[in-house]
């Protein structure tokens, strides 16, 4: 972005680099799925609750279309609900959308995917813009990086846990593996 001022600002515990723009939180890392398995799995809103600890996202993943996002403050035991804006949709390599106050306190969170060579490079972030925005980020900018880096982290482990389960289904059982074989009788 011109002329917003880029910095690192850390690792998050995986050793990957946490970076902070004014209003912008990234976090990049390495999975070691394809890009459109990972695509699919940020896409696919129904199996969010199996990897994505703190928000919700109920609908279809359908650019311009509308989505409800879902999401837990603290530790209030109330779960708020607002309806969030899917604003990219680029199968296999971008996936974002938008909820909040237009002017007030906006934020936009997306995933930008790209090839690498053991897997897919991911790029989280959470962009928050309005009037708020900057004292936003300037209030929660730990909690919100502790929060990419642990979605990100849940997101590998699901996608391993994927890959285990299609690795199963696939394997043939063969006569070794205690099936026995049944020989017509001539």
């Amino acid at each position: 972005m011109e002329g917003v001022e880029d910095a690192s600002i850390g690792s998050s515990p995986d050793g990957q680099q946490v970076r902070a723009r004014r209003t912008t939180v990234d976090h990049v890392m390495i999975l070691q799925a394809s890009p459109l398995r990972v695509w699919s799995a940020l896409t696919d809103f129904a199996n969010h609750r199996y990897w994505k600890p703190f928000i919700q996202l109920a609908g279809d993943a359908v650019e311009g279309g509308d989505a409800t996002y879902s999401f837990r403050v603290g530790g209030l035991d109330k779960t708020i609900t607002a309806t969030a804006e899917i604003i990219r949709v680029e199968k296999p390599s971008a996936f974002a959308w938008t909820t909040g106050v237009a002017k007030l306190l906006l934020f936009e969170e997306a995933y930008e995917l790209e090839n690498a060579p053991t897997g897919t490079r991911l790029r989280h972030s959470m962009r928050f813009t309005g009037l708020l925005g900057g004292p936003w980020i300037a209030l929660r900018r730990r909690t919100l990086e502790a929060s990419l880096v642990a979605s990100d982290q849940s997101l590998e482990r699901y996608l391993r846990r994927l890959a285990a389960q299609s690795g199963a289904k696939l394997r043939p059982t063969s006569a070794r593996h205690g099936v026995k074989k049944i020989r017509r009788q001539k």
